[in-house]
Parts: C-alpha cells; structure tokens; sequence
C-alpha cells in the first residue's frame, strides 16, 4: 500500500501556448498528472499551493499525490517531469524536495 503522507515542492513552468489561461494553483482543484520524463506513468496530483502562474516563468508551487494505487517514489528531488491535462502537455517541472509529513499516531 503506498503512503500518500507527503508533499511535492516543485517548480513548474505552463507553456503559454498550450493553455489558454493559467491555472489557479491555490484553491485545491487544479489535479493535472505529472509524467517523469522519460517515463510514461501518469502520477495525478493535486496542486495546493504556489505562487500566480506567469506563462513560460517558472515558479513554486506545491502538490499532494492522489491515489494509493499509484507509485510515486520515483518523485525525488532533481526529477523532471512534463505537466499532463489529457493528452496534452502543458507544461514542466522539476522537484526541488518531497515533504514528508509526520505521521498522526498510526501504528
């Protein structure tokens, strides 16, 4: 089973060329998948937080991964990956740490 007990800090750059208007970030329901790149696994992820999305600037932001059933433990920092809604890529990333919360009195 995996542990969904962690966050994604990464830095995202949308391409201004694929998306018509930036997503919003901050309110919890932007969930595009992320794909390593040279990989083909869809990782859906739900983005947080971050700061306004400028077209083709990076910037920060932060995801939680979203389904027990998929393997995201190649997410590490310095991983790139390719920003997917559908089959459309609208942008990329990078990882620049996994967050790993404490955990609420499991045993």
């Amino acid at each position: 089973m995996s542990n969904l007990d962690f966050t994604i800090c990464c830095t995202v750059t949308f391409f201004s060329k694929k998306r018509r208007t930036p997503p919003n970030l901050n309110n919890g329901k932007y969930y595009p998948h992320l794909v390593i790149k040279g990989s083909e696994q869809l990782l859906g992820v739900n983005f947080i937080d971050g700061e306004g999305v400028i077209f083709d600037q990076p910037i920060r932001a932060n995801a939680l991964p979203l389904y027990e059933t998929v393997e995201y433990s190649d997410l590490q920092a310095g991983t790139e990956f390719l920003l997917m809604e559908g089959g459309n890529v609208v942008g990329e990333g990078i990882v620049n740490e996994i967050f790993q919360h404490k955990p609420h009195g499991r045993k």
